[in-house]
């Protein structure tokens, strides 16, 4: 809008035409923004806190003409639910957004909540924030009186509009509330009732060419070992030493990186051999020639009965076989040249509870140059690898985490140890 134009009239009166001049201020504003490298510092600054408050206006205007739309009726008509009939109109807002918006205006349509509404329409309360205040309230409402619950909504929007406490605070407030309002009983009742939504699915796409897990979570406590894991050092970029010593630029997307750490801790789990604190994994044949497994002849071997391009098992490189001898109670039947039999070797001995803890006390974590994870989340890796005849003992283990494990053995990389650790040659 043009600086000095004011709007007359009374509330609601021309709104279509306000809007249509805030609109042509938006666009100039993209013009003006089209070459942000001539802003000054301090001006981005001003230019992105602009900007969040616009968007933050417009949510919670977007809460009142929905909760208006709501009370006509109009997603009814239309054969839609609050949050889709929103999305119709409004295909720039996401999901989560769209759902927090539905949850205030169906909010705003109890008296109960006018005070947090108006806090939402004044500026003082972000919808996402009140948005947590209605779902807090929503676990209580069965469980007490009218009275109750309306002093219960008072003193969330009193904690909500509170600056000084955060999201962690107020999500501590709305558990006390829970805790004060609902006996013992029926917060075991209402926790059997979670559980009992867990659930975990694939949604892949009907071609098989993607896998999809979705995951339900029953309790929070699930939810933030889960989250745990997501935050961990195992999900955490390759810091400026790692880059260094691989002369490689980290390029996993966050999301990549997630996968990784989640896949370290299910391999983990099953990574393990009888003795160990994790569950043995069922044991590997895999088939290989002698010369591929020892490195001096391309090819691959093949894990289970089969072969490449047949009914059995899928084909393993050479390095991930011997990556798998780290790892796994892998047997190999190891092949001459006419494909006869030479070796039918038993399970490899792998690391014991005792090794272990030595490699934990010795390498404290991932002896890889800069990474930080921690020894509990580690294989146990042969420097001299398992099939080239290294020896299962403490001078030719090294404690690597999953991701550097793997990096190793593409890289065929060598190390050296003595009482105080690993050092790894890398160039």
């Amino acid at each position: 809008m043009d600086e000095g134009v004011a709007v007359q009239g009374p509330p609601g009166e021309g709104a279509v035409a306000v809007l249509g001049m805030l609109r042509a201020a938006l666009d100039r504003s993209v013009t003006a923004l089209s070459a942000p490298a001539l802003l000054q510092e301090g001006e981005l600054g001003d230019v992105l806190g602009a900007l969040d408050a616009v968007t933050s206006r417009s949510h919670a205007l977007m809460v009142a003409v929905l909760r208006e739309a709501i009370a006509r009726g109009l997603h009814g008509e239309s054969g839609f639910s609050e949050v889709d009939w929103l999305r119709l109109v409004c295909p720039a807002v996401s999901s989560r957004e769209a759902a927090e918006i539905a949850c205030l205006a169906r909010a705003g349509q109890e008296q109960v909540h006018g005070p947090l509404l108006e806090a939402v329409r004044s500026g003082a309360l972000p919808v996402g924030r009140a948005a947590a205040v209605v779902r807090a309230l929503g676990r209580v409402r069965t469980a007490i009186g009218p009275t109750e619950y309306a002093r219960a909504a008072e003193l969330m929007t009193m904690a909500a509009t509170d600056a000084r406490l955060g999201e962690a605070d107020l999500a501590r407030v709305g558990a006390q509330l829970v805790a004060t309002c609902l006996s013992e009983g029926e917060q075991v009742a209402r926790d059997r009732a979670r559980e009992q939504l867990r659930d975990v699915h694939e949604s892949s796409l009907a071609d098989g060419s993607v896998r999809r897990v979705v995951i339900t979570f029953g309790q929070d406590a699930d939810y933030a070992a889960f989250r745990a894991v997501m935050m961990s050092p195992l999900a955490a970029p390759a810091t400026l030493e790692e880059t260094r010593a691989t002369g490689q630029v980290e390029t996993r997307t966050p999301g990549q990186r997630r996968y990784d750490a989640l896949m370290a801790v299910l391999r983990r789990g099953v990574a393990g051999s009888t003795g160990q604190p994790t569950t043995p994994k069922a044991q590997l044949m895999v088939t290989i020639p002698l010369g591929v497994l020892t490195g001096q002849d391309p090819g691959c071997g093949v894990s289970g009965s089969g072969g490449p391009g047949g009914a059995g098992g899928p084909a393993l490189s050479a390095h991930r076989a011997r990556q798998l001898a780290c790892e796994a109670d892998l047997i190999p039947a190891v092949l001459g040249t006419r494909s006869e039999i030479l070796d039918l070797g038993r399970a490899a001995r792998l690391v014991t509870p005792g090794q272990r803890r030595a490699l934990a006390h010795r390498d404290q974590g991932c002896t890889f140059p800069g990474c930080y994870v921690p020894a509990s989340w580690c294989d146990a890796h042969h420097i001299v690898h398992w099939s080239r005849g290294g020896r299962s003992d403490l001078a030719n283990y090294a404690l690597l985490c999953a991701r550097h494990h793997t990096w190793v053995h593409q890289h065929e990389s060598t190390a050296t140890t003595d009482v105080t650790g690993v050092t790894w040659h890398l160039r």
